[in-house]
């Protein structure tokens, strides 16, 4: 684990799930926009909170999760899966809202994290690539 002045960074595992071609993203109740995701308790496995914080804040059920990667952030070790999942997408539990982010749509006037843009370029640049 990565140590930074303030103590080793948080666990967070982190959701891209799509729908009808865009991802879903939830706001927190501060404004900012991020992925779905949060916190990996002690002892539980990323892929089990991926699923669990998938659930809590869009309501929507994880019915496979992928691995992709890891990003590290200035404050958290990004455990980041796409996951497909069943059911209608609604805001709940801590996030204030959800929207579905296309491909065309203005970005830079969404209150983002740095690490939420980072993972999804990364995923956009390679997820939907294709072989080479």
């Amino acid at each position: 684990m990565q140590m930074n002045p303030q103590g080793p960074k948080r666990q967070r595992a982190t959701v891209i799930v799509e729908r009808d071609d865009a991802l879903v993203l939830v706001q927190t109740r501060q404004g900012l926009w991020l992925l779905p995701g949060g916190g990996v308790s002690r002892g539980e496995l990323p892929i089990a909170a991926a699923a669990r914080e998938l659930h809590e804040e869009t309501g929507l059920q994880a019915t496979a999760l992928t691995f992709l990667f890891t990003h590290e952030s200035e404050t958290n070790v990004h455990h980041v899966f796409h996951a497909v999942a069943a059911g209608d997408p609604q805001a709940s539990d801590d996030a204030a809202d959800l929207v579905l982010l296309r491909e065309q749509s203005h970005v830079p006037a969404l209150a983002m994290s740095l690490a939420t843009r980072n993972i999804i370029d990364r995923f956009r640049k390679t997820w939907h690539a294709g072989p080479a």
